[in-house]
């Protein structure tokens, strides 16, 4: 009788995850390349400078007195954009579609590997301190390259000046994947010392 594996079902929701992730980055990243070989515009948001407009209603009605609105993002087109502008729109969303794909994939290896050797081993903990890092450095990296891009296209969209460094009104930094990578990074040291009291115990039996 075969033996129940206990990271389930986390393990098949992750693979899920995974599969659906991989499958959408794969259909973003052709969608994405065949619009901007085929479209004569290029269109992004950016929320660089947003506050500075007005959102204007164009339905029936409007706003009551004494009332306006602010966009919290702006939606820019470039016509005819260059092929560098086309080269920017690629790494415009892809990048975080990819990374997600990868750390599902990486968090899959890391539950199949930890049911068929054991938690407390010291391959288990090597593989959680390196989702750990990939969590706290890869996704809050992939997210911040989007908004220089972003921040670059915007310089070619508008005739004022835009300094590079308003990419951080546009950066939303994914805090939960800093805090999960820091709580990854200890959980791997607690493990890898049970690990190695494990061995010292096994060694001495």
């Amino acid at each position: 009788m075969s033996k129940e594996n206990p990271l389930q079902p986390f393990t098949g929701a992750v693979r899920f995850l995974w599969s659906v992730t991989t499958v959408g980055f794969l259909l973003s990243a052709v969608l994405k390349v065949y619009n901007l070989i085929s479209e004569t515009r290029l269109c992004f948001t950016s929320a660089v400078f947003a506050s500075r407009f007005r959102a204007e209603y164009l339905g029936e009605g409007g706003f009551r007195d004494g009332t306006y609105g602010h966009p919290t993002e702006m939606r820019f087109c470039l016509i005819n954009p260059t092929a560098g502008d086309r080269a920017l729109g690629v790494l415009d969303r892809i990048p975080s579609c990819f990374a997600y794909a990868v750390g599902f994939f990486l968090l899959l290896r890391l539950l199949e590997r930890a049911a068929a050797e054991g938690v407390h081993t010291i391959g288990t903990a090597d593989r959680v301190r390196r989702f750990g890092w990939f969590t706290l450095v890869a996704l809050p990296t992939v997210t911040m390259i989007e908004a220089v891009v972003r921040t670059l296209l915007l310089q070619h969209a508008v005739t004022f000046e835009v300094s590079v460094l308003e990419f951080t009104r546009d950066w939303s930094v994914p805090w939960w994947a800093v805090v999960t990578g820091l709580g990854m990074l200890s959980l791997a040291k607690i493990m890898r010392s049970s690990a190695d009291m494990r061995l010292d115990l096994e060694g001495t039996v």
